[in-house]
């Protein structure tokens, strides 16, 4: 009798335990305890979610076996889209590919446009390289967008959020870029990437007709001057209620020469209209990004690394507006500062500025690695390189007699953000700090899409330890080891005491 007792409470037990499984994978409850909730959705995506009125179908191409730490990104990535599922009460269908036949993995990831990817693995003391398929696709209708590698899993909420965003909208809002060109050799590449996740990217002339369907206008670095007739295509597109994000440099520096000069980028003039001169000069700071520095020492070539005032690490970042509000540095190179007049019916508000530590240099510009400053020459003050300018402008051609067409818009609304640097947008800077989140923020700010600046924003903040004396450091590290055994050996006696104190009384 005392045997089928048994029976029936270990069958019980795997009873419970088993449905207690399939409850906990229907009804799943989370504590994120982090101070930003980086383990779980942000609030302006369940509210995206929530509002959801079609059904987008997400097919995960997984490969079986993914080595580590790969396989650690598909787990988060895979944890996160359930969460989505389980958001959108039905309006998110998941779809786990992940066969173990090669053939119809490979025919899956051809359909969804998934890559493979060559990852190294361990195998029998060897490193090999393994091909395995890390994507994700969403399917809507007869459109389909892809996250084609789970890579950078900091930046993955924001990229289902947009895409979701932009399969549901009607359209794509339009970013027409302008920039390079000319001697110019800054590449963007990364930077329309990034933007095609949620919106279309055109590369333009700036000429009437091309910026007609355009919503938003990104200037980056104009290899040439720009002649009357793209400028006044600018001033156009602004009057007409055109956002525009204007990244320019007045002083092409080149690191390896050594040496820099003045540019003109044909915009001075209209930016003027609207109170905002940028200065042909360069700012430095004692705030900087790091280069790499060659050294020779007895016959010896090493490379060391270096700060270099002339890439001002930027910290001086506004905690009111939207763009910069979570955004903790940005990484400039060869930046001018930004000099602000009143106009009226305009309002400017500075995004960031140097730190106190800094200065400007005049021509000649003598930017080498090896230049040595004094500490005189970091004494400030702080000088704006980012600025909002809003309000109603009027046109720098309004009183030039330039109508040949007769339709000349004269006055307009709209808003603008004006960088006095392109080079932070490049493909060789855009992956320092946090440079990428701030063209981001800018450009989904001034397309009034606030929604994806608040995902973006979250982040792990750095929170360094204080520099503690010896002693302390000692305990801390004895008392980290110490304490908690201890803990568990005075609760266990606690434990005791109290049932052996209660057997006692009864």
């Amino acid at each position: 009798m005392k045997g089928g007792y048994q029976l029936v409470n270990l069958v019980s037990v795997i009873v419970i335990v088993i449905f207690g499984n399939l409850l906990a994978q229907r009804y799943v409850v989370t504590a994120d305890l982090t101070e930003a909730g980086i383990y779980s959705l942000s609030p302006a995506t369940e509210k995206l979610v929530s509002e959801l009125d079609d059904t987008v179908t997400v097919k995960v191409v997984f490969s079986r076996e993914i080595p580590y730490p790969y396989s650690v990104r598909t787990r988060y990535a895979l944890d996160m889209l359930n969460d989505y599922r389980m958001l959108s009460r039905g309006k998110i269908r998941l779809d786990v590919i992940s066969s173990e036949d090669a053939a119809e993995l490979e025919r899956a990831a051809r359909i969804y446009g998934i890559p493979p990817v060559r990852v190294n693995v361990m195998e029998n003391d060897q490193i090999r390289i393994k091909r395995v398929y890390m994507g994700v696709a969403f399917v809507h209708g007869d459109r389909i967008e892809n996250i084609p590698v789970i890579s950078d899993v900091s930046q993955l909420e924001y990229q289902i959020s947009s895409i979701l965003k932009g399969l549901l909208r009607e359209r794509k809002k339009t970013v027409a870029f302008s920039g390079g060109g000319g001697g110019d050799e800054k590449s963007y590449s990364r930077l329309k990437e990034l933007l095609g996740d949620g919106y279309e990217v055109k590369t333009v002339e700036l000429r009437d007709d091309e910026l007609a369907d355009a919503d938003l206008l990104l200037i980056a670095g104009p290899g040439e001057k720009l002649g009357d007739d793209e400028v006044r295509a600018v001033d156009q597109f602004i009057l007409r209620g055109g956002k525009v994000l204007f990244l320019l440099d007045r002083v092409s520096a080149d690191l390896q020469y050594g040496f820099g000069r003045a540019v003109e980028t044909g915009l001075e003039d209209l930016l003027s209209s609207y109170g905002i001169e940028l200065k042909p000069v360069l700012v430095y700071d004692l705030s900087a990004g790091m280069v790499n520095v060659k050294e020779r020492r007895g016959g010896f070539v090493f490379t060391a690394v270096a700060p270099y005032p002339f890439f001002p690490r930027i910290t001086g970042l506004s905690r009111e507006s939207m763009v910069t509000r979570n955004i903790e540095a940005v990484t400039l190179g060869f930046a001018s500062p930004i000099g602000i007049e009143n106009r009226e019916g305009i309002e400017t508000t500075v995004l960031a500025r140097t730190s106190d530590r800094s200065g400007v240099l005049n021509a000649p510009f003598y930017v080498a690695v090896d230049r040595r400053f004094k500490e005189k020459d970091f004494s400030g003050p702080p000088r704006p390189v980012a600025v909002v300018v809003s309000g109603k402008f009027r046109s720098l051609f309004s009183d030039k007699g330039k109508d040949e067409d007769g339709d000349l818009v004269k006055e307009g609304e709209s808003r603008l953000i004006v960088i006095a640097d392109s080079d932070f947008a490049s493909d060789d800077f855009i992956g320092l700090t946090e440079n990428a989140q701030f063209v981001l923020n800018a450009v989904d700010w001034l397309s009034e899409d606030d929604t994806l600046i608040s995902i973006r924003a979250k982040r792990i903040e750095s929170r360094p330890v204080r520099d503690l004396s010896p002693a302390l450091q000692k305990a801390v590290r004895y008392s980290s080891v110490a304490v908690p055994p201890l803990l568990a050996v005075l609760t266990g006696l606690g434990i005791w005491v109290y049932r052996k104190g209660r057997r006692v009384r009864l």
